[in-house]
């Protein structure tokens, strides 16, 4: 297919992607007038979520019937896209989760259809995910990326510690999650001997989360006072 991806970021893989499988995929500069589309089969909506409804509603000014639109936002549904629906344009919604796994919403069988062969040919599957499920998916999806960064952010820590980053990706990549919390009184010295002021922050703020967790009333207690002092 002649395939134009629309945007101003890069929120997916889904364009090399489609490249990969033989697609002829253009790029298109996000214009307040975007460039003629009209003669391609798909357009790949690659818009920040503020912006993705005002995208929508200039391309609908000239879509036409039976051309394909997918968004990929993890955060919308496919009811955002009702201005390019109405026009006789098949629509889908369709998120990164992985590569190989995408949060799917259409309106109708046809949508259905094309969004399964897109994925089968891409070698992925999708997760049918309703519009009212959407924000919650993408708060699951932040919140996965933002403890992996944090993994990143104590794996440099020891990296001070034992004096070699390579030494400290090795230890991380042999530990798994944390089974037992240590005790009170060794949280509070851990803590304290932190020196940067952020990661100490965020060493507390995430015991305190992962006390929640393991119902561990004394530790998530340490972590609320220390909070308040």
């Amino acid at each position: 297919m002649r395939v134009g991806v629309y945007g101003d970021s890069r929120t997916s893989s889904l364009p090399d992607l489609l490249s990969q499988v033989g697609h002829d995929v253009s790029y298109m500069d996000y214009d307040p007038t975007p460039p003629a589309f009209e003669e391609l089969d798909m357009v790949v909506l690659e818009v920040r979520d503020p912006l993705l409804e005002p995208a929508i509603e200039r391309l609908a000014e000239r879509a036409r019937r039976g051309q394909i639109f997918v968004h990929t936002s993890l955060q919308h549904g496919v009811q955002v896209m009702d201005p390019l629906e109405v026009t006789g344009a098949v629509v889908i919604a369709m998120g990164e989760l992985s590569p190989t796994r995408w949060a799917v919403s259409t309106v109708d069988e046809l949508g259905d259809i094309i969004a399964e062969l897109l994925l089968g040919e891409l070698g992925a599957s999708g997760v049918p995910c309703s519009d009212e499920e959407r924000v919650r998916l993408a708060a699951a999806i932040t919140y996965v990326e933002a403890v992996n960064s944090l993994a990143l952010d104590a794996m440099r820590l020891l990296g001070d510690v034992v004096g070699d980053i390579q030494e400290a990706d090795d230890i991380t990549a042999h530990r798994s999650r944390l089974i037992r919390l240590p005790e009170v009184g060794s949280l509070r010295e851990q803590w304290q001997s932190i020196d940067d002021p952020g990661q100490a922050r965020a060493f507390r703020q995430v015991l305190r989360r992962v006390a929640e967790t393991h119902h561990n009333q004394d530790a998530e207690l340490w972590a609320i006072q220390e909070e308040k002092l």
